[in-house]
């Protein structure tokens, strides 16, 4: 298998454990901000130890990314709250609009025609979701609004984990976390003056939210993006919104509004028209590490 191939595969994985953030999320009673700080801490604690001494480097561009990544993570548990699954997450992949700009300009990495035909009419049912996709319950417009800025969040995650592609990938998502349960954790005592903690039954389902569905895939999604364009991957990753819904439904029967189906189908569209064949293609002349 080739390199590229790989590492979609990497990218495909990691997609698919994210996919369980909206059911787990609903599966225990804190705060976004309180679920977030356990959930990163967990990770960190878990993949810390697997790091070799040698490969504990520090860059520059590791601050901004734990900023960015402490962002998103917050916004978007705080919107998977506020508002259904399925808008939190879809919203979340506005970042693949933002993803393209920012690869131009901080990596100089010139994306595909279909890549940007893709993220185009994928965009459109982010807007339809934006627009009609809500089902009246109280606080929708800021889990939204959030869900919006997660996407921003994502795409500077996206593009810091592929300008630090040499990075040990364990490395950077132990760092992260660690980051985020830090920035989390001082906003929730500065704003509440404590630390929300679950119900004893919730610690299991809470550590694997950490170790499961944030630590291991992140893990797999950095080394994906050694070998794959970060467009492309903003891409590969909306398999997430289609499977978040999908459980989050056959766990708690929470049916997203109509107008964020018809979204997710035109997100599904977005991928077809990036990966299904039709007809000859040319080849990408952009840059490839």
């Amino acid at each position: 298998m080739s390199p590229s191939n790989r590492g979609r595969l990497f990218i495909l994985a990691a997609s698919v454990f994210w996919s369980l953030g909206g059911v787990l999320a609903k599966e225990i009673q804190l705060g976004g901000e309180a679920l977030g700080f356990w959930r990163s801490l967990f990770a960190a604690l878990a993949l810390i130890p697997l790091v070799p001494a040698s490969h504990r480097v520090f860059r520059p561009a590791m601050v901004p990314l734990g900023l960015a990544f402490a962002a998103t993570m917050g916004t978007y548990l705080v919107a998977i709250k506020a508002t259904t699954a399925a808008n939190a997450i879809f919203l979340q992949c506005s970042a693949s609009f933002w993803t393209i700009p920012l690869a131009a300009v901080l990596l100089h990495e010139k994306p595909d025609r279909r890549s940007v035909l893709g993220i185009a009419l994928a965009m459109v049912g982010v807007v339809l979701i934006v627009i009609r996709g809500r089902d009246g319950r109280s606080g929708e417009g800021i889990g939204i609004a959030l869900g919006l800025i997660s996407g921003v969040g994502y795409a500077a995650i996206v593009v810091g984990l592929r300008k630090l592609r040499e990075v040990d990938p364990t490395w950077l998502a132990s760092i992260n976390n660690a980051a985020t349960a830090g920035f989390l954790g001082l906003w929730v005592v500065a704003t509440t003056g404590t630390i929300a903690t679950p119900e004893l039954h919730e610690w299991p389902t809470l550590i694997g939210f950490g170790v499961v569905q944030l630590a291991i895939p992140y893990v797999l999604f950095a080394r994906g993006l050694r070998h794959v364009q970060a467009a492309e991957a903003g891409l590969i990753t909306l398999l997430e919104p289609v499977l978040n819904p999908v459980w989050v439904y056959l766990r708690h029967g929470e049916r997203p509004a109509d107008a964020t189906l018809v979204g997710g189908l035109f997100l599904l569209g977005g991928v077809a028209l990036r990966y299904l064949p039709t007809g000859p293609i040319k080849a990408d002349r952009s840059p490839r590490s």
